[in-house]
């Protein structure tokens, strides 16, 4: 059972699939009369926010001569849970046929369903840029978004929709 090496990157696809999501946001700065000053696309990374926050401060040694443009986002995995209310029978397969050759296909003999945890962090300077972001991504989320992914590289027939629940929202203002 176990030894055989496998890795579709399933999970890897989730967590690209998620912050593919975030990654075409963008600031406007407006002077007092209310014409652009400039329009900023907000940088997204992998990564904890202590990591980020880090690079802020200035007496983290090797990382502070190293500056970090804000407004920017991260995202990391906190939490990966077996999803039980769709756990499925272990003799379920997967199979696709070959489109080539009709006597070959490829086969995934059972898998198990998990819930990835993703947190998202925006990082502003300012609160107007950290609300700007808010209001790009919190209507989509009803509390859920649907994406379609392909789970498996090389399946041409094989889709899954991934649902991405917002569970909630923290606002955490620090003033240092």
């Amino acid at each position: 059972m176990l030894g055989q090496q496998f890795y579709h990157e399933t999970m890897r696809n989730v967590i690209v699939a998620f912050g593919t999501l975030f990654n075409n946001i963008s600031v406007i700065r407006k002077d007092g009369s209310g014409g652009i000053l400039n329009q900023i696309k907000v940088p997204l990374a992998y990564g904890p926010k202590q990591k980020f926050l880090a690079r802020l401060d200035s007496d983290t040694g090797q990382d502070a001569s190293m500056a970090i443009k804000l407004p920017r986002m991260a995202f990391e995995i906190t939490s990966l849970t077996q999803n039980n209310n769709d756990k499925l029978g272990k003799l379920n397969k997967i199979v696709e046929n070959n489109t080539s050759d009709v006597t070959k296909k490829k086969t995934i003999d059972f898998f198990t369903n998990y819930d990835i945890g993703l947190s998202l962090y925006i990082m502003a300077k300012n609160q107007d840029d950290g609300l700007q972001i808010m209001e790009q991504i919190l209507p989509y989320f009803q509390p859920d978004y649907t994406v379609t992914i392909r789970p498996i590289d090389g399946w041409t027939t094989l889709k899954q929709d991934v649902p991405v629940i917002l569970q909630s929202v923290n606002i955490d203002d620090q003033y240092e």
